[in-house]
């Protein structure tokens, strides 16, 4: 098992695309990465039972070499930046072709008490925009929403099977991809301004189980008895 506790911090995302929101505050603009995911595990496992390894007999034949493995991967979302179009309170030159935007205020932490869900996945209510006749830019720190961390079981279910006139055998694998059908959500909606789909995830990611059934011929070496070892 793979375990990674990480962070990443920067005062820029990217140094041709985002902009500082004020250039004579940068500090405001200091937080974690766009890849800045905190949590991340990957086990993998096999498991083969361990009785009627050599499939002797009838009862060998049915119960021996049943097998299971699998990957298993987690990690937490990436931050996101909550922003806002067609407004400019700090008169920064928003309005116009810009590699930078506006954000709004905030009163709170989105991620504390946040529902979760598709119609709502961080707390939309602590965020508001500057109001009228404020002449200041938004006081919302860049990277502070936590998006939809990803969960994925890949599972397979295995036997191997004795050829009787050989000293080769068949392998049976029955294979599903995100076994539990775990919904990934995609990234929710961060522009403030746009109350239809602010806080809202419109989309998932690897949404159904994938089931793959194969057979596959073994050599004499793979297919070697494991107490013989």
């Amino acid at each position: 098992m793979t375990e990674r506790l990480r962070g990443n911090l920067t005062n820029n995302q990217s140094d041709r695309s985002t902009a500082l929101q004020n250039t004579y505050d940068p500090r405001a603009e200091y937080g974690p990465t766009q890849f800045d995911k905190r949590h991340i595990v990957t086990a993998d496992f096999h498991y083969q039972l361990p009785w009627y390894a050599e499939q002797s007999g009838v009862i060998g034949h049915f119960l021996g070499r049943w097998g299971t493995s699998g990957i298993v991967s987690a990690s937490s979302g990436v931050p996101l930046t909550v922003t806002s179009t067609g407004v400019d309170p700090a008169g920064l030159g928003f309005l116009g072709a810009s590699a930078a935007g506006p954000r709004p205020n905030v009163s709170g932490d989105p991620n504390s008490g946040a529902p979760k869900t598709l119609a709502e996945f961080f707390n939309t209510s602590v965020f508001s925009q500057v109001p009228n006749g404020t002449i200041a830019a938004g006081n919302t720190g860049r990277g502070i929403v936590v998006g939809s961390g990803i969960q994925r079981w890949d599972i397979s279910v295995l036997r191997d099977i004795k050829l009787l006139w050989e000293s080769t055998g068949l392998q049976f694998r029955g294979e599903m991809f995100n076994g539990f059908n775990h919904t990934n959500f995609n990234t929710p909606g961060t522009t403030s301004t746009a109350l239809s789909t602010f806080g809202k995830v419109l989309t998932v990611r690897r949404p159904h189980c994938a089931v793959r059934l194969e057979v596959e011929l073994l050599e004499p070496a793979s297919f070697a008895c494991p107490c013989a070892t």
